[in-house]
């Protein structure tokens, strides 16, 4: 059985790889379609096609979107696969308009990220600085993209969620695409975007730190403010207060006092750096979105064996970790409770044991895997 995965992105991207690798333990050939290929990308793929995605074709402006379908189409004809399974809304409409045998793999919920990108698109056209006939262009393009994407993302999520099987990343989105789907859907499948038990199979028992280091993990954030993933003024907290170190994964290197930044660095060097700390941090700013966010960084710090400290509003997670974690409500929330930990580090490391086991046992991509199975099946 040859399986097509699509894609709107492209590789690397660890869910789409993990979804490969599933397939290939079931037998079958797989194959990738997506916007950009590096030289790493997983060994699960007999082969890749490069397609040329735009901006344009993934809001459904019409020339840009049928030149992408051109595109795969031919793919089709020449892999000619027993199941497409399509990553991201923009693959999964084409797929189906095309009638082919597809499965939807939502990884963001796109009816409510259409509305958050037009929030950041709004705030980015406030920001820049625009006057006549300048400022009224940038406004009129910012308005059409957030205009199209509004209406196609959630009109094209509502019909391919009634009509093909979907896999989601948690139960609290699935809960909402069924609200949101009056006509009734198909199957919906959660497959949490957990890490793999190769990757972590041969992590230790988390050790005793004597002092006191956070880590976030995330570069979406230093010069393009997200709406729903601001961190402004994190750093700051930690130079001005006594709460330990703080490290960022993904942002430009750079290192000043109780600051670091890592780079972007490989998965395997991320999760080394994740274990030279005590507490890995989704600190960000309250928004109505976060309810229907479910970050793997929240994981992967739990296999690191981290503790997880996270906005009181990221319920998903909350729910997933069943207590292995601690909430907080706003940056002074945050400061107060680092400042416990850092004089209670033998209750931290007691707390970092038993989210590592926690993690070991439930949450790892082959407790699902089994979804994708069952979601091929039911084409």
């Amino acid at each position: 059985m040859k399986v097509l995965h699509l894609s709107d992105d492209g590789l690397p991207d660890w869910r789409v790889e993990k979804a490969a690798l599933t397939g290939k333990k079931n037998g079958f050939e797989i194959f990738f379609g997506g916007r950009f290929i590096t030289n790493g990308h997983s060994a699960a793929f007999s082969r890749a096609y490069p397609i040329e995605w735009t901006a344009g074709a993934m809001i459904g402006v019409p020339y840009f979107y049928d030149r992408v379908k051109k595109q795969i189409t031919r793919l089709v004809n020449e892999v000619r696969p027993d199941i497409v399974h399509s990553h991201n809304i923009g693959s999964a409409k084409i797929s189906f308009e095309l009638g082919l045998p597809v499965v939807f793999d939502d990884h963001e919920y796109f009816g409510m990220l259409s509305l958050v990108n037009a929030e950041n698109l709004r705030l980015q056209g406030h920001t820049r600085h625009h006057s006549g006939i300048g400022r009224l262009i940038n406004d009129m393009k910012l308005s059409f993209i957030s205009r199209r994407s509004i209406s196609n993302w959630t009109k094209w999520e509502r019909e391919l969620v009634s009509s093909v099987p979907t896999i989601t990343v948690s139960e609290q989105i699935a809960q909402d695409l069924r609200k949101q789907s009056p006509g009734g859907t198909r199957h919906i499948f959660v497959v949490p975007n957990f890490p793999s038990e190769a990757e972590t199979i041969e992590f230790n028992e988390p050790e005793f730190h004597e002092k006191l280091s956070c880590v976030y993990a995330g570069g979406d954030s230093k010069h393009k403010q997200v709406i729903n993933r601001d961190i402004s003024g994190l750093t700051n907290l930690f130079m001005i207060r006594d709460i330990g170190n703080l490290t960022i994964i993904g942002w430009e290197p750079e290192s000043s006092q109780n600051f670091k930044a890592t780079g972007f660095i490989p998965r395997d060097k991320m999760f080394f750096e994740m274990r030279q700390n005590s507490i890995g941090m989704i600190p960000w700013k309250k928004h109505w979105s976060h309810s229907f966010l479910n970050p793997n960084k929240a994981y992967e710090y739990a296999h690191a064996g981290l503790f997880v400290m996270l906005t009181s509003d990221l319920t998903s997670v909350i729910h997933t970790l069943e207590g292995n974690c601690l909430t907080f409500d706003n940056y002074e929330d945050l400061a107060l409770k680092l400042q416990h930990f850092k004089t209670n580090m033998e209750e931290l490391h007691k707390k970092r044991v038993d989210i590592f086991n926690y993690a070991r046992n439930y949450l790892t991509w082959e407790k699902y895997e089994k979804n994708i199975i069952d979601a091929y099946k039911s084409i």
